[in-house]
């Protein structure tokens, strides 16, 4: 399968899960082998050669934060990444920044896992301590919450998102037609 065709079939998966359409955003190619992240309507996605599954799953997490992004567009707490930021990288602190970036981490990656299926324990014990405590603690969060609930915490959260209302708005727009 072509990458045009995988990145087809994760916006379809995402569409599906989430219970509505959206637009794409630009997906380019880096030259950073197995790595993908979001900024600004484009997804960067690295060479993943034959490694299709990889490539579909890192598609799904960065075109869920391209989602949160456009409905919720997370506040990032610039004056807590003052204080908090270099103990973080280690893995020390439960401030503002870690429940920061345990919300839009823990978004996507528990979009990605419920798609594609749960990592398994023996990579999340492997991983960095930061990775784990941002990335695990933060889906689990949201594998706390019903699969609604959790959709809606992710793109309306009053501590994070600048307009928590967008999304009661698109889905009374999606119900409706």
């Amino acid at each position: 399968m072509g990458n045009a065709e995988i990145i087809t079939n994760a916006k379809k998966k995402l569409e599906q899960f989430l219970g509505f359409s959206f637009l794409s955003p630009l997906v380019i190619e880096i030259s950073i082998p197995f790595y993908g992240f979001y900024k600004d309507n484009v997804v960067a996605i690295g060479y993943f050669g034959d490694y299709e599954y990889e490539l579909e799953r890192t598609l799904i997490h960065e075109l869920a934060h391209f989602i949160q992004d456009k409905i919720c567009k997370p506040k990032f707490p610039y004056l807590h990444m003052i204080i908090e930021g270099i103990p973080l990288l280690f893995g020390i602190g439960n401030g503002k920044l870690l429940r920061y970036y345990q919300f839009v981490e823990g978004f996507a990656t528990w979009i990605d896992e419920e798609i594609m299926g749960y990592r398994g324990d023996e990579y999340w014990f492997s991983v960095p301590k930061y990775y784990f405590k941002v990335y695990y603690k933060g889906a689990e969060i949201f594998r706390k919450l019903g699969k609604k609930e959790a959709i809606e915490y992710g793109l309306t959260d009053r501590e994070f998102c600048k307009d928590p209302q967008k999304y009661k708005l698109l889905r009374t727009i999606s119900i409706s037609n």
